[in-house]
Formats: C-alpha cells, sequence, structure tokens
C-alpha cells in the first residue's frame, strides 16, 4: 500500500500564520453570513406574517440540506485530500449565490427552498477545513481549531451587528441581493492565497475501498461513536437557542433589530474570548476535564433565557452562555479527531455536523411546535434538554492525555 505525505506543519513560521489566517478568515465569512441570517429571518417572519413554527421549519430546511451533503462531502474531501482548498473556495461561492437566492423569496415554500440551497454552503466549508487544519497541525490541533473558531466568533459577533444596523436604512431583501459579488471576490482572493497549499499529513487513501475500510474500522469504535453522538446533540441545543432567541427578543419582548443584534453578537461571539483559552486547557490536560464543566453550564443556564423580560439582565445571561456555546464544539470536535483515524479527518467532521443537523433539522420544528402551543418561552427548555443528554455522553467517555500535544485517547 503505498502513499503520499506531507510534513506537519508547526504554526511558527510566516507560512503557517499565512495559511491558518487565511482559513480562519474564511470560517469568519461563512459565519458572518450564516448568522446574518438568523437575524434576517425575524424579520422575513414579521413581513410574511409568519410565525414560530415556520420559522423553525426554515431553519430546519437549512439543516436537513446540510446534513444531506455533509455524508459525501466528507468522502470527497477525504479522497481528494490535496484539494480541500477548492472545496473551501466553492463555498464561500455557493454561500454568496444561495444568499442572493433567498433574496428573492416572495412566500413562503420559495423562502424554505432557498433556505434548503443556503444550508449546502456550511457542508462544502466545514468538513475540508476542519479536516485541513486537524491535519496540517496535529501537534496544536485543539488550539488551531479553536483560533480557527475565533474566526468564526468575529463573523457571529460582526454579522448580527453590522445587519442589524443596516435594517434601519435598507431592506432585508436588498441585504440578501447584494451579498453575492463581495463574496465571490472572497473566493477568488482565498484561492489564489492557498493555492499550492496541502493539509495532507495523513496517508491518502488510494482508492475509494481503501477509504471504506477505514470508515468501516471507525464505525466499530465505540468512543468515536459517543463523541459524535454527543457533538450532534450539543449542536442541535445550539440551533434551537439560535434559531428562537431573536424570535423570543424582537417579537416577544419588542426589542429594536439593533439590540436583538448584539444579543445573538454575544450569544455567539463570546467565544471568541474563551475557546482559545479552553482549546490551550484541553491540550494540556484533557478534552473531558474542560468539556463536561462547560456542558453542564448550558444545560443549567440555557432555560433561564425564556423568564428575563429585562434587557439588561437578558445581555448578561447571554453573555455568560455564550461563553459555552461554541467553544464545546470546538473542542467536541477535538476530541472526535484524536479518536479518528487521521486519514478520516475531514469524514469525521462531516458525520459530527450530519448527527448535529441531522437532529437540528428536526429540533427547531419541534420546538417551533412546542413553542406554538406553550409560548415560546419554551423553546428554550428543548434546547437545553438536548445539552442534558449531552452530558452523560461526555461524562462516560473516557479522559485523554498529553502534555503540549495533541492527546490520543487512552484504552478503555
Amino acid at each position: 500500500m503505498s502513499s503520499t505525505t506531507e510534513q506537519p506543519a508547526g504554526l511558527q513560521g510566516i507560512r503557517g500564520l499565512v495559511v491558518i489566517g487565511t482559513v480562519t478568515t474564511g470560517h469568519a465569512i461563512v459565519h458572518w453570513f450564516g448568522q446574518a441570517f438568523v437575524i434576517l429571518l425575524a424579520e422575513i417572519v414579521a413581513s410574511l406574517g409568519l410565525g414560530p413554527l415556520a420559522a423553525g421549519t426554515v431553519i430546519g430546511a437549512r439543516s436537513f440540506s446540510g446534513a444531506l451533503a455533509n455524508a459525501p462531502i466528507g468522502v470527497l474531501a477525504d479522497r481528494f485530500s490535496g484539494h480541500r482548498a477548492w472545496f473551501m473556495a466553492v463555498a464561500l461561492a455557493w454561500l454568496g449565490m444561495s444568499f442572493f437566492l433567498v433574496g428573492l423569496s416572495a412566500s413562503f415554500p420559495v423562502l424554505v427552498a432557498f433556505a434548503a440551497v443556503l444550508g449546502i454552503a456550511g457542508a462544502l466549508w466545514h468538513p475540508p477545513a476542519i479536516g485541513f487544519l486537524s491535519t496540517r497541525f496535529p501537534d496544536r490541533r485543539a488550539f488551531a481549531l479553536a483560533v480557527n473558531g475565533v474566526g468564526a466568533s468575529f463573523g457571529d459577533i460582526t454579522g448580527p451587528l453590522v445587519v442589524g444596523g443596516l435594517l434601519l436604512v435598507v431592506s432585508w431583501e436588498s441585504i440578501f441581493r447584494f451579498s453575492f459579488l463581495p463574496v465571490a471576490a472572497a473566493a477568488v482572493v482565498f484561492l489564489l492565497i492557498m493555492r499550492g497549499t496541502s493539509g495532507a499529513t495523513a496517508p491518502a487513501h488510494r482508492s475509494m475501498g481503501m477509504y471504506f475500510a477505514s470508515l468501516q474500522d471507525a464505525a466499530r469504535d465505540r468512543d468515536l461513536l459517543l463523541a459524535l453522538i454527543a457533538s450532534g446533540t450539543r449542536s442541535a441545543g445550539q440551533l434551537v437557542v439560535v434559531a428562537f432567541l431573536p424570535l423570543y427578543a424582537r417579537n416577544e419582548l419588542g426589542l429594536q433589530p439593533g439590540f436583538v443584534g448584539v444579543l445573538l453578537a454575544l450569544l455567539l461571539g463570546m467565544s471568541m474570548i474563551s475557546q482559545p483559552i479552553l482549546g490551550y486547557l484541553s491540550d494540556r490536560t484533557s478534552r473531558k476535564a474542560v468539556v463536561l464543566p462547560g456542558v453542564i453550564v448550558l444545560t443549567v443556564l440555557t432555560p433561564w433565557i425564556g423568564f428575563i423580560a429585562n434587557q439588561w439582565v437578558l445581555l448578561a445571561l447571554v453573555s455568560v452562555v455564550g461563553l459555552f456555546l461554541f467553544s464545546m464544539a470546538t473542542l467536541l470536535g477535538a476530541l472526535a479527531l484524536d479518536i479518528a483515524p487521521a486519514g478520516l479527518a475531514s469524514s469525521t467532521t462531516a458525520a459530527q455536523f450530519l448527527l448535529g443537523l441531522g437532529v437540528g433539522s428536526i429540533a427547531p420544528v419541534v420546538a417551533g411546535a412546542i413553542g406554538r402551543v406553550a409560548g415560546i418561552e419554551s423553546t428554550f427548555f428543548v434546547a437545553a434538554a438536548l445539552f442534558a443528554l449531552t452530558v452523560p455522553l461526555v461524562a462516560i467517555l473516557p479522559k485523554t492525555q498529553g502534555k503540549g500535544r495533541t492527546p490520543r485517547m487512552l484504552a478503555g
């Protein structure tokens, strides 16, 4: 069995910094538009006279299409691991195109269809990008992924803030329609910078038969399956919180779009502070020692969001929840990659997104249906229940070991 390899790169050195900086910037763009969509959805719901169930259905459609796309994209990104930069560039272009299409939506069915098209952009980006970073920086995996997560947090912060401000002067349709050109330009620049760069430090699969043989071995790993399920339930909980916080703040509390943008920015952006710290700690100690307390905090605090009517108290609570919400995604991702074979980095990431978005395509619809009957405040209990399911899954996973280098799972 022959294979091709590329030596791992450290975070030091100009080229390593340029690479991780470019991928992080692209990640920021993906998340900027992802969270901008959530803010804009609250305006679409009001404009078209829709309710919580319809909003949940739109989010569910976006998640469902992303879940379906993750598996084949993960397979292709591992099979052609030397060309992951192309996948990421296409993701950016797809993002701009699908945003433009959403701006043409004049009815609920069309909105659902174009939201499903939008969902594929995340699948095109995340498995190739995380697989790329995981194999290129294996000795600082959690830290590299955390730095990449800072880009996501930056997008999560600025997207809602900028869009909240734009909605004061332009329509939601205009924001969607004028998004294509800047994102297409970003895709071209990204590809030019990343040209000739490969993250494939692991042996490349020379045939699909070899790939699926490795995949079958990974599927028999109990700890890997538990880590993937834990990542999926946490991700679904995040989707519910992100989907219904803007609706609760805007439609129930009557807060202005700008303040709603601040709330969502803090919810998803506070991890910009916490991710590098928690990633470093998990590299130095263990994933489980950091993830388990974080998920418990989410379980306990999330239901209280629906009880608070004071905007400033709500702001403080959302900020605390935000410290752990996205950070746990990064660390659970690193944990699964610790266990998985190195040649399946993109497929492991795809499996995480497949489970998260698969459950996430149902969870917002269920939460919306419950919210329609019991009040939108009840949707935060649905999110807390999903976080609670994550706790025992993480608790029964073994600890990791390693000082300063990427930990590997202990036997047993």
